[in-house]
């Protein structure tokens, strides 16, 4: 009786640890935050570092702002 209880226990814990493994649910959420990630490390890395999207918009808005200002109105 008992071992007959000890290995329909350890069918059912080996049954559970494949179909474990086998499922897949949940893995391309995984995937799309790890997509969103990198695209958020990239944006980051190319607007924001010095010399970059951010801070060259910023100077030229600031030059244009300077040609607005000294320019002569007749």
């Amino acid at each position: 009786m008992l071992s007959t209880l000890t290995t329909k226990a350890y069918i059912a814990a080996t049954e559970g640890l494949r179909k474990f493994k086998e499922n897949q649910q949940g893995v391309t959420a995984i995937e799309y935050g790890l997509i969103a990630i990198v695209i958020a490390v990239f944006i980051i890395a190319v607007f924001y570092k010095d010399g970059g999207f951010i801070s060259q918009l910023s100077k030229k808005f600031s030059d244009l702002g300077k040609t607005i200002a000294s320019a002569v109105v007749s």
